[in-house]
């Protein structure tokens, strides 16, 4: 599916393209809109489509006063029930530092989640049919939200780094674990029958699967695949 480029310039002309990547964060004008990204993924499970996640991302102002805000709404139908999720997360500052989190779970096992990030804590009120709950737990220095199921986080994934350890939260399950991410380089991929160029990150989480992501130029998450689980989150279409 994908043949890899490994010259020794191409390399180079990566690493040039992820330092610009950085620098076309850092150059938007004060107050104006910067990273933008909307549209919708495919989700498949065992090759069979099984639902879909619609999302979107704005950015407005620049390094320290930038402010971030990734909006979703997942809705799959698994074998073992349905899953219904919308989520809104507010990040803040040049590295995107994540700030609150709200997650509303419909479908089989309904609850809500809304936490905010500060002072190495994510404090979270969960509310069920049962009842409130509080739930607090470490955010160390540099963590950013990755919740289960829901492909576009792995942008603010992608942002912090091509390659190290990064340390994510995952408000659903109410913890924190230590993630390495690694560079696999240039891949060809073909999305809807379109061939396009993407940079493919290997993510592994502590104790979890392993997820392979692909972004384009920009930072923008065109696929997501979790080989254990036989997942598969594909844009319907590429971004321009």
């Amino acid at each position: 599916m994908r043949s890899r480029i490994r010259s020794a310039s191409a390399v180079g002309v990566r690493s040039l393209v992820w330092a610009g990547l950085a620098v076309g964060h850092a150059g938007v004008a004060a107050g104006q809109t910067g990273a933008e990204d909307s549209g919708s993924f495919e989700i498949f499970v065992n090759g069979r489509g099984v639902g879909t996640e619609e999302f979107s991302l704005e950015q407005t102002g620049v390094g320290p006063n930038s402010e971030f805000l990734a909006s979703g709404q997942v809705n799959v139908l698994l074998p073992t029930g349905s899953l219904e999720l919308t989520s809104r997360l507010r990040s803040a500052g040049f590295q995107a530092d994540p700030v609150s989190y709200e997650v509303a779970v419909g479908g089989d096992a309904p609850r809500r989640i809304v936490g905010t990030v500060g002072s190495g804590r994510f404090s979270a009120m969960i509310v069920t049919p049962a009842g409130e709950q509080l739930r607090e737990y470490v955010a160390s220095s540099g963590a950013t939200v990755l919740d289960e199921g829901i492909a576009h986080h792995y942008y603010f994934l992608a942002r912090r780094t091509r390659g190290g350890q990064v340390p994510i939260l995952i408000p659903r399950e109410n913890r924190q674990v230590m993630t390495q991410v690694t560079d696999r380089g240039e891949e060809q991929v073909t999305i809807g029958g379109t061939e396009i160029t993407l940079y493919h990150l290997v993510v592994e989480p502590e104790g979890g699967e392993e997820r392979h992501v692909w972004v384009d130029t920009l930072g923008r998450v065109i696929q997501v695949e979790i080989p254990d689980r036989s997942y598969r989150a594909v844009r319907t279409e590429i971004p321009r």
